[in-house]
């Protein structure tokens, strides 16, 4: 494998190594996303028949059409023609579903950050001034950067300090938050326009400006816990008024999080079974691995939902080596794609490498991956990124007008921890966080947030 890869990757022998790769890919391939769905459809089963309350009559439903497409897929008595169209509605649904769920989470994401920060704001002077000054700034402070600058993995390092500059209080007018968010559109300029939109739609989400298609119509409960932290007046909330604030919105965090569990299980079922059928298609019956019919008995068990821990046992430890092969073949799958596309097209596999992208997104770890937009290469130019910048600013600053001065506040960090780090060396970061957190005149937010940063700190010892 390796020497076909190298010889793709010089041009040699291009039309009968892209034959070869096809045969080494559809093997590989069909072996990793059957190991990949037993264990995911093993998963749901379980969660279904034993942790789960009782879902709603859409839920159980939708888990009865999987189950069912799971077993005739175990029974290779299914027309993959027929089931492609069939599962593919299936995934756009859940992913609808889910995208409704995470406006609701990124909405109440907003009005956490609110309330959180009025923990403390009840106490009464001595005891907030007790609370901070147990914290002893210098020492804080010199863990705090120390923390932040611990790990010398770049990726690391600007998480930390995205979770930080969302935690601390924001200190920014709208113009120059209008110029950091224009600021960051311009760095995907001459880039992937889906990229730019990825982006737009994260920072839309955060700002509260975002609303599906199905928004209107999906979970109204959920809609009546929003509108009644949107119309509470944070300034004079009493402490009564806040506490029961809170206990809804952690109730309803909570729901939404048991019923997004529920549907990332099941996408995670569907891309399998999707990957499998579009595999299916290139693979010949007599070729096919005793390790996928093993898999595939399993599955008929899991669809009449019978499950024992033994039946994974066999299983164990085959993923990692087939993981490798899958790596190696999925670094150069692009390259192959764009390089050999006049090659592909007269050696007539052209349908498999398309299939083969479509695979490589399904079992990816982005489980809502839109297999349309993935596929296609259009590049945003100077107006497009100007025309995009100009309507994101339009609907943010309309948001802002909005709300109150402190949902405000809650809208500006959540965009913040989005967008790409302004700091140029550690001075600037120790200089931000001193002005805008150790600076802060709000006692009781200041010591929330210390506390939040704190709790962060703790999480890695």
């Amino acid at each position: 494998m390796k020497q076909l890869i190298h010889e793709l990757m010089k041009g040699k022998n291009v039309k009968s190594n892209l034959e070869k790769y096809k045969a080494i890919s559809v093997s590989s391939y069909m072996e990793y996303a059957a190991l990949e769905l037993t264990f995911s459809a093993y998963t749901m089963v379980q969660e279904i028949m034993e942790e789960r309350p009782e879902p709603a009559e859409r839920e159980r439903r939708m888990a009865q059409s999987i189950l069912e497409l799971l077993g005739d897929l175990g029974r290779r008595d299914m027309d993959v023609e027929t089931v492609i169209p069939q599962i593919r509605e299936l995934r756009q649904e859940i992913t609808e579903r889910m995208d409704v769920l995470t406006c609701y989470t990124d909405r109440l994401l907003v009005y956490e950050y609110v309330l959180n920060r009025m923990e403390f704001k009840y106490l009464s002077e001595k005891e907030l001034d007790q609370k901070l000054a147990a914290f002893q700034e210098p020492a804080y402070m010199k863990k705090l950067l120390a923390w932040l600058f611990s790990d010398r993995d770049q990726t690391i390092l600007h998480e930390k300090l995205r979770l930080v500059i969302g935690q601390i209080p924001v200190h920014m007018t709208r113009n120059k938050f209008s110029q950091r968010v224009s600021e960051a559109m311009t760095l995907y300029k001459d880039g992937d326009a889906g990229a730019l939109e990825n982006f737009i739609y994260m920072i839309r989400t955060a700002a509260m400006v975002y609303e599906p298609v199905t928004y209107a119509e999906e979970y109204p409960e959920f809609r009546a816990l929003l509108q009644q932290l949107a119309d509470a007046d944070y300034t004079g909330l009493d402490e009564t008024a806040y506490h029961s604030l809170a206990a809804g919105l952690e109730e309803g965090a909570s729901a939404i999080r048991d019923i997004t569990d529920f549907y990332y299980g099941l996408q995670k079922v569907v891309n399998g079974v999707f990957a499998i059928c579009l595999l299916q298609r290139h693979l010949h019956p007599d070729s096919e691995s005793r390790l996928v019919r093993a898999c595939r008995s399993i599955w008929v068990c899991l669809a009449q939902r019978q499950y024992r821990d033994e039946m994974l046992e066999p299983l164990e430890g085959r993923i990692e080596e087939l993981l490798e092969k899958i790596s190696a073949l999925e670094s150069v799958l692009m390259e192959i794609q764009a390089s050999y596309r006049a090659e592909i097209r007269s050696a007539g596999v052209a349908s498999f490498y398309e299939d083969l992208a479509a695979v490589s997104n399904l079992l990816s770890d982005s489980l809502f991956v839109d297999l349309d937009r993935a596929v296609k290469e259009e590049k945003a130019d100077a107006a497009y990124v100007k025309r995009r910048t100009e309507e994101l600013l339009e609907e943010l600053l309309k948001k802002l007008n909005e709300v109150s001065r402190p949902v405000r506040r809650a809208l500006m960090g959540q965009v913040l921890e989005k967008l790409p780090l302004v700091f140029e060396n550690t001075d600037e970061v120790q200089e931000y966080i001193q002005v805008n957190l150790m600076g802060c005149q709000d006692k009781a937010e200041k010591c929330v947030v210390m506390m939040i940063l704190w709790d962060l700190m703790q999480e890695e010892l």
